[in-house]
């Protein structure tokens, strides 16, 4: 936040009450390289309003004589510098919904495309785009055409992620970006794409890691020590002992001998898809306690914060790691394993049309899974 020295003080004369985390004022040097309406309208003494959403993303807006202009960080430091990039390149709409080379507006031609794909994917997908769009990309190339954007200034704001430590959103606005370009170069808006030459930065995925036996079992006696809701006691050790991905708790039914889930991971437009997985014996230990009616509400956010308090150094998506880990360790083939975890065994024909393991083999399979936590055979 920019905090008004003791000469820009003076100048306003009548200092304001200043609430941290609630408005951005500009100094005269950082008004005086703005467009020339904004410099009519803009003083030292106009607060800049910020608000702070649910989600915890902070919100600048600029709302009078006409303009609208509104940038949004969860970073509230990185945030000024984005509201005073969006002021120094901005343009009306009216203006330059043409640019005078011919081409359209970057933001325009996104929107255009993220409104075509949307039938094709997933709503918290769309959402993600959407909040790309507003916090990073339309803040750096606000006002700006296609043919305007170089580059070098994609590479300069791929940089800025990785430099204040968001390697992954680096990736991301390269994976974005090169779409967006490939499209317009598609639609004839484009000759070329500025993404052509340019390199993808790089980010390795922290996939997480399986549990040891002994962290598994101070997990459990954690577990049952704390004073976590019974439900989210319970789902934890579900999603332990089944493998099953926290969006994929509220669709769990029994069957037989077998649990039974919607697959989280199917895209729109594709066929839904259910999958088994058999009781093992280290869930059936704790099945009798479970309250699947209650377990089946248990909101996901509930349970990663759970398994922050409870292992700091771990994440809940390695309980998945965990179990995946443990079934092979106890000698079940990883192409069952596989089918169990809700992914291709492998690429072959074999596996992704023409096998179909019975129930009778994967029920076996799963008495398989059994072991003792304290190490004693």
């Amino acid at each position: 936040m920019y905090f008004p020295n003791v000469k820009e003080r003076e100048e306003r004369k009548e200092e304001k009450p200043f609430a941290p985390k609630s408005a951005f004022y500009f100094t005269q040097k950082e008004i005086k390289k703005m467009p020339e309406e904004f410099q009519k309208v803009i003083t030292i003494k106009l607060p800049i309003p910020v608000r702070q959403k649910k989600n915890g993303v902070f919100e600048a807006r600029f709302r009078k004589h006409g303009f609208n202009i509104c940038v949004s960080s969860a970073d509230f430091d990185k945030l000024r510098g984005k509201l005073l990039a969006a002021f120094l390149n901005y343009k009306p709409k009216g203006e330059s919904a043409e640019p005078a080379h011919g081409a359209p507006l970057f933001e325009g031609v996104a929107a255009r495309w993220l409104e075509l794909k949307r039938p094709t994917i997933k709503e918290s997908t769309v959402e993600f785009y959407d909040s790309l769009f507003r916090a990073t990309l339309f803040p750096a190339f606000a006002g700006r055409g296609l043919e305007d954007i170089r580059q070098s200034d994609i590479q300069a704001l791929m940089n800025v992620c990785v430099e204040n430590g968001k390697p992954r959103t680096a990736v991301k606005v390269y994976q974005t970006l090169k779409a967006v370009f490939d499209f317009a170069v598609g639609d004839e808006l484009l000759e070329k794409s500025p993404m052509r030459l340019l390199k993808p930065p790089k980010y390795e995925e922290k996939n997480g890691r399986a549990l040891t036996l002994s962290e598994e079992r101070e997990l459990v006696e954690l577990v049952g020590a704390s004073n976590c809701a019974p439900e989210v006691k319970a789902a934890l050790l579900f999603l332990l002992y089944t493998g099953i991905r926290r969006s994929e708790l509220s669709s769990v039914q029994i069957d037989g001998d077998f649990v039974c889930v919607t697959c989280a991971k199917v895209r729109k437009g594709y066929q839904e898809r259910k999958r088994l997985i058999p009781i093992t014996p280290m869930l059936a230990r704790w099945l009798p306690e479970m309250e699947l009616d209650e377990l089946r509400t248990v909101r996901p956010d509930a349970l990663t914060q759970a398994m922050k308090r409870l292992m700091p150094a771990h994440h809940l998506h390695e309980l998945r790691h965990t179990f995946i880990t443990r079934a092979q360790e106890c000698g079940v083939a990883r192409e069952v394993v596989s089918v169990w975890a809700g992914h291709a065994a492998d690429e072959t024909q074999t596996t992704k049309v023409y096998t179909h393991f019975s129930r009778e083999f994967m029920k076996q399979e799963g008495q398989k899974v059994i072991y003792n936590l304290y190490g004693e055979s």
